[in-house]
């Protein structure tokens, strides 16, 4: 397989190509041929990475070129594929097929539509050469290409002028993260003189902690760029002015991953920072919760789903936070299934809904949208986290982690936030499942007739709703299945505080504690047992915590279903009672007027005042001012040209005189 990896990426970038430059002239309505099929292409031979990979548990890779020779400094171009690479692979090349199934019907009749299918295996491409970089450059310049492909797709009604801003916004909030993301590979090349991932993880132990920090700090600043944490997640729910089919590819299963990606490629250095993994962990669940709390007030159906991503993503970058690595990644994973099927669901809904976007102006489409509603309610349940669908799994999988952190006033705290979360998760879900599909039509019925989505648009969510149900099985029983054991070789190296089995590692102190997920450890009590500095985690207490877990979401649901369905609780009395904070959460916290005060229009006051004062007045004052002077001088001496033949012979015999003079003067003193 490794002569044959560099196909992987090159396929979508062969329909790029093809399609933008043929597809205005000769290919037309029949772009979606070119790149559907290179897309399916490429997850055939993902499929065969990723088996090779089970099988033999080597890593793949192959070199394709020298980038950058530059004395001491060599940059390859290297692909390589190890566990989690081929976990990548298989969610960005599953979801991106789908995708592009789904948007031959989406976006049928759009005068874009062979731009559309040349910037999608763009895309694709761009992620694909991301997750296979073996080095931090190379990884880096992919990570510029997806944000440009973003850029590309979030404004693809570029006439829109909501689309325009939104796109600008995702570019300018990115270049911020991706500003330190910069810094930190810099940095890392001045201390480890290399940027490859091996050589950089084989010397961190000889690097003080304090250098390991700032690296880790900056490239997770990156990260809140690309996977939209605070402070940086204000440009996700805005991207949603693009076509749906774009945030279920980009903002919801794989550039919005690109971060979690990074941090946990680069988990060697972050668990050599204790206080950097502190951070993570704080900002991760800090985004949950707060996205959370902004979901459950919002009736544009695309942007619930959106916070409902901010709020996983928090859960990622949590996980990530107390060293839990490879929940991070199983989360990851089944997040992209359950979060593109509500995101095209809800694009399904729009389109049957003519446009519709506001889900008060909704209700009753079950009958209407039958395969809609029954594959969104399968997303739903999973990114609520309802046994036994997906996201039960992976995030219980997470709290448990959090639960058995190092430091055990934090790790209880970030535990009860992510339960909080999790309560509030299923309330906001089940808000829009009920306003959307149960109770009496809130349209009129006379002028809008909704309608199923055509097989194009339905296959596809028929085909996330079966790994929505089933994938979470692929890590049972939890923390020992099979997903954990294939993952274990990239998060279980040597060096690391633990063996194969380590799942968390996390403390605020010097001294980071590691947590171990024995295999077969039962009985009430052992998780308090210690060996060797390992807590042993009980069947006992991981039961608890699932218990604990699944009591928080069926709680949000029920209390959905008493406000939304029974009518037993009213929300337009709960809003009234609490005016203020539902305002807070409606409005997003404020966070955009809280940035617009503080930087935007500081630097537009800036700029107008290096516009109109410095440049202006100062710099073109001072070059226009000497330019009227000299204006005025000339004005003055034009006036010496009169034309009249007769004066310019008297100046020509005072010329003559003053000559004369001047000459007798030198004479008379040099003869004296």
């Amino acid at each position: 397989m490794e002569q044959y990896l560099y196909l992987i990426p090159l396929l979508p970038l062969l329909a790029f190509v093809v399609n933008i430059f043929l597809g205005r002239s000769i290919i037309r309505d029949k772009a979606a041929w070119i790149a559907a099929p290179a897309v399916f292409v490429s997850w055939l031979l993902s499929l065969a990475v990723l088996r090779q990979l089970y099988q033999t548990g080597e890593p793949i890779s192959q070199h394709l070129f020298r980038w950058i020779p530059s004395g001491d400094f060599n940059v390859d171009v290297t692909l390589y594929a190890d566990q989690l690479t081929a976990t990548m692979l298989i969610v960005v090349t599953t979801v991106g097929f789908l995708v592009h199934v789904y948007s031959t019907g989406y976006m049928k009749g759009d005068p874009g539509y062979y731009r559309f299918f040349s910037y999608l295996p763009l895309f694709v491409f761009s992620m694909l050469m991301l997750v296979l970089a073996d080095n931090y450059l190379l990884l880096f310049v992919f990570w510029e290409a997806v944000g440009l492909c973003s850029y590309l797709l979030i404004s693809f009604w570029f006439r829109r002028r909501a689309a325009g801003n939104a796109a600008k916004k995702a570019f300018i909030v990115n270049r911020v993260g991706d500003l330190g993301f910069g810094l930190g590979i810099m940095w890392m090349f001045w201390v480890f003189g290399t940027v490859n991932f091996q050589e950089v993880f084989a010397q961190v132990p000889e690097i003080a902690v304090g250098t390991l920090t700032g690296i880790a700090l900056l490239l997770f600043l990156g990260a809140c760029g690309k996977s939209a944490q605070f402070p940086l997640h204000v440009w996700l729910p805005d991207a949603m002015e693009g076509p749906t089919p774009v945030s279920a590819l980009i903002h919801a299963a794989t550039m919005v991953t690109a971060g979690i990606y990074m941090v946990a490629r680069s988990h060697v250095i972050f668990q050599a920072a204790p206080n950097a993994l502190a951070v993570v962990a704080i900002i991760g669940a800090f985004t949950a919760f707060m996205a959370a709390t902004i979901g459950m007030v919002q009736n544009d159906i695309k942007r619930v789903v959106a916070y409902s991503t901010l709020s996983q993503l928090g859960y990622m970058a949590l996980a990530l936070g107390v060293g839990a690595w490879i929940p991070a990644i199983f989360h990851l994973m089944t997040h992209a299934f359950f979060k593109a099927l509500l995101f095209l669901g809800a694009g399904s809904v729009i389109h049957g809904m003519h446009e519709e976007q506001n889900i008060q102006k909704m209700g009753g489409l079950r009958k209407y949208m039958p395969i809609t509603f029954w594959t969104f309610l399968i997303a739903s349940l999973a990114n609520a986290g309802i046994v036994p669908f997906a996201g039960f799994w992976s995030k219980d999988s997470i709290i448990l982690s959090t639960w058995v952190a190092g430091n055990p006033v934090i790790g209880k705290v970030l535990t009860v936030v992510a339960l909080i979360t999790a309560f509030f998760s299923a309330f906001y879900m089940f808000r829009l499942v009920f306003l959307t599909f149960t109770g009496k039509p809130r349209f009129d019925v006379e002028h809008v007739h909704p309608h199923e989505s055509p097989p194009a648009m339905t296959i596809p969510l028929i085909l996330l709703a079966i790994p929505s149900i089933f994938i979470g099985f692929l890590d049972f029983p939890p923390e020992a299945g099979p997903f954990t054991k294939f993952l274990e070789p990239v998060f279980g190296s040597e060096g690391e505080a633990a063996p194969a089995e380590v799942a968390s590692l996390y403390t605020v102190s010097d001294q980071p504690v590691a947590v171990a997920y024995e295999e077969g450890a039962t009985g009430e009590g052992e998780h308090a047992a210690e060996a060797g500095g390992h807590h042993n985690i009980s069947t006992a207490l991981k039961i608890q915590v699932a218990v604990v877990s699944t009591i928080a979401a069926l709680s949000g649901l029920i209390l959905a279903w008493l406000m939304y369905v029974k009518g037993a609780i009213s929300p337009i009395k709960m809003g009234a009672r609490f005016p203020g904070l539902y305002s807070f959460f409606y409005d997003k916290w404020r966070w955009d007027e809280a940035y617009n005060a503080a930087f935007v229009q500081p630097c537009k006051n800036l700029a107008m005042f290096l516009w109109q004062i410095v440049d202006v007045r100062i710099i073109d004052g001072t070059v226009n001012g000497i330019a009227h002077g000299f204006g005025a001088v000339s004005q003055r001496l034009r006036h010496v040209q009169t034309g009249l033949v007769a004066n310019y012979a008297l100046a020509i015999a005072l010329g003559m005189v003053v000559l004369i003079g001047v000459y007798f003067g030198l004479y008379s003193n040099l003869f004296r």
